[in-house]
């Protein structure tokens, strides 16, 4: 989301939090591991997905020419505003400039070589697994990933999760950023990614003490790049601008460009101010939206665990012909080398 009132972001607490947390969180990633970002609309995703390629750019020196360490796709529905498996294979095709798939879609694509066998979803998947680790690719970045949870049933859903398993390897990190979709739709029940999910969530803003201090530190910044009548417009309907946008920064800057826009860039008054809010059914989708994902991600959060059923030691088992077993080990573990 590109800023639309300011010439740079506004570094805003949850926005600041979610980004730090996110980037050290792939930088550090050994491989094999599926980190996501999720949040609700105009959130700011789309900024910390620039701020992560950018240092990724400094961290990621190609070893060769033949090397694509990064691999960046937007992700894009194709069939009837649903997710094909085999169209999304095709882009990470083009994306790791495989040569029998490189071209394409392109103006110039009938002046190379197509086989006429091998365009099957088996062999293409075979391909771009080759592919990935011929040019020692280490991290695949999907951005809008929300778009893979959009399929006709669960069936296919899965299918679609099989389909970029392969993104996802021993040396090799999968992101995912997208909307709250990602959790209550189901593309983490697989066990595949369960065991190997980092989740953060970019959060908006809710009515409680610490949220609504910063609430007010955002909309204190913003009366400065505004005009406003009176200038106290925003703070005086501070509990109204938050539940308008429920919460969301980029929701209160839409509104406000919006309500600058009508009044011809004159003075932004209360009914000015009301006219840029969303709409009823805008503002009711993006709230069930968020409650959804919000709920969906309880299940992300650190479990209660607890502790194992302690036994006496006389109905404790012991191994056999061994009356009183030594559990202390004769030298320490060793880190394997490989």
């Amino acid at each position: 989301m590109k800023p639309i009132l300011f010439r740079s972001p506004l570094l805003h607490r949850n926005f600041v939090h979610a980004r730090h947390q996110f980037i050290d969180l792939v930088r550090s990633s050994p491989g094999g591991k599926v980190i996501a970002l999720v949040g609700p609309t105009n959130a700011g995703k789309s900024l910390i997905v620039k701020s992560l390629l950018r240092t990724l750019d400094n961290d990621l020196r190609p070893i060769g020419p033949a090397t694509i360490p990064l691999v960046h796709l937007d992700i894009a529905t194709s069939n009837d505003g649903r997710i094909s498996p085999k169209h999304l294979t095709v882009k990470l095709l083009k994306a790791v400039k495989h040569p029998l798939f490189e071209h394409d879609g392109e103006m110039d694509e009938r002046d190379y070589y197509r086989p006429s066998r091998g365009r099957d979803e088996g062999s293409m998947r075979v391909a771009l697994e080759a592919a990935l680790d011929y040019r020692n690719t280490v991290l695949v970045v999907l951005d809008e990933a929300h778009h893979l949870t959009h399929t006709k049933n669960h069936e296919l859903r899965s299918n679609v999760l099989q389909s970029i398993k392969c993104l996802c390897a021993i040396n090799r990190t999968l992101v995912l950023i997208g909307g709250y979709e990602l959790a209550y739709q189901g593309l983490f029940d697989s066990a595949h990614f369960a065991g190997r999910l980092a989740c953060i969530e970019l959060p908006p803003y809710a009515a409680d003490r610490g949220d609504l201090e910063e609430w007010d530190r955002i909309l204190k910044f913003c009366s400065k790049y505004v005009s406003l009548s009176p200038r106290s417009l925003l703070l005086d309907n501070a509990d109204l601008l938050l539940e308008a946008t429920n919460g969301s920064f980029g929701l209160l800057e839409k509104a406000l460009w919006f309500a600058r826009s009508i009044s011809n860039d004159g003075l932004i008054t209360k009914s000015t101010l009301r006219a840029g809010f969303p709409t009823q059914a805008e503002h009711a989708k993006i709230r069930l939206d968020i409650q959804a994902g919000q709920r969906a991600l309880e299940s992300f959060r650190p479990c209660e665990v607890m502790p194992a059923t302690s036994f006496s030691k006389s109905t404790r088992r012991q191994k056999p012909f061994q009356r009183k077993p030594n559990r202390v080990l004769p030298t320490y573990p060793e880190v394997a080398s490989e």
